[in-house]
């Protein structure tokens, strides 16, 4: 167990909370917070990682901020020296005191002065900004120019707020069932054929009609299909990692990627919707 994770658990304690009060009030699995107690921090993609650890410390008194960035400092194998003690690194002793500065050495013949060589380093940090910036702005203008501007935009909740009312149990399931049962149904009237290929991991939460929401884990270059009469409803949280199709007819994504979108509703209309020279 790392320092991190002990600091927590001993929070918890001490304010006499358990485990199974923090499930109660926050719906994140007991499996998930013994995860996080323990420092198995890659149980989970750590979008949601970090989701659970903000409403574990709310819910034990501590500033989420706070814990989220000892959290980051713990993950990247950074430390900090404070007070005498490094952060992430259980290591709680004194510090170690500077050694005294050692003189500088006499500048070599035909070396540039120190301030010159300052502002060429500037001036290198500079140009490498610059390109970085105008990078970044051609990749967002690239994928804001080639999203289907059709499709209805889907409405963003916090990823939080989906947490609590949706999250009980993340559980993957082979993508072979859903689409062997969606074989084996017999055919329906208007009928509707949902597919989506993820290219990230992603969550999703599909209800069909009228019946009971469906919730998993889609990994990587998997693939999930669903048969309806009328409508989907879809909940997912990275929507970009995600593309759609509707009874072959290619819907996009349903918004940008880390994006949590919330009761998407496709139906027959979303057809009518997407004409076949705007597919991108």
């Amino acid at each position: 167990m790392n320092t991190f994770s002990e600091e927590l658990r001993k929070e918890r304690v001490a304010k006499d909370i358990s485990l199974a009060d923090i499930s109660r009030k926050t719906h994140i699995n007991v499996k998930y917070l013994e995860a996080i107690e323990q420092g198995s921090f890659d149980i989970l993609p750590q979008t949601y990682v970090r989701a659970f650890i903000r409403e574990y410390a709310l819910i034990v008194g501590l500033q989420p901020e706070t814990v989220l960035k000892k959290f980051d400092v713990m993950v990247g194998g950074k430390y900090s020296v404070e007070q005498g003690a490094m952060i992430g690194s259980g290591y709680s002793g004194p510090a170690t005191p500077a050694l005294p500065d050692a003189p500088a050495p006499p500048p070599l013949p035909g070396a540039k002065p120190d301030f010159i060589r300052q502002n060429d380093k500037r001036t290198v940090g500079v140009i490498i900004a610059t390109v970085a910036a105008a990078v970044a702005l051609i990749y967002f203008m690239y994928d804001y120019a080639t999203q289907d501007k059709k499709v209805p935009i889907p409405q963003e909740t916090p990823f939080q707020d989906v947490v609590k009312e949706e999250e009980k149990q993340l559980t993957p399931q082979p993508a072979a069932l859903d689409t062997f049962a969606a074989m084996q149904a017999p055919p329906k009237i208007d009928s509707l054929t949902l597919r989506g290929i993820a290219t990230d991991t992603v969550w999703i939460s599909v209800s069909r009609d009228s019946l009971k929401a469906q919730n998993t884990v889609i990994l990587p270059r998997g693939a999930r299909s669903w048969m309806a009469a009328k409508k989907f409803t879809i909940t997912l949280g990275n929507a970009g990692g995600i593309r759609f199709t509707l009874n072959g007819t290619d819907l996009g994504k349903l918004g940008k990627r880390g994006a949590v979108v919330r009761n998407f509703v496709i139906t027959s209309k979303t057809l009518e919707a997407t004409k076949p020279h705007e597919i991108q």
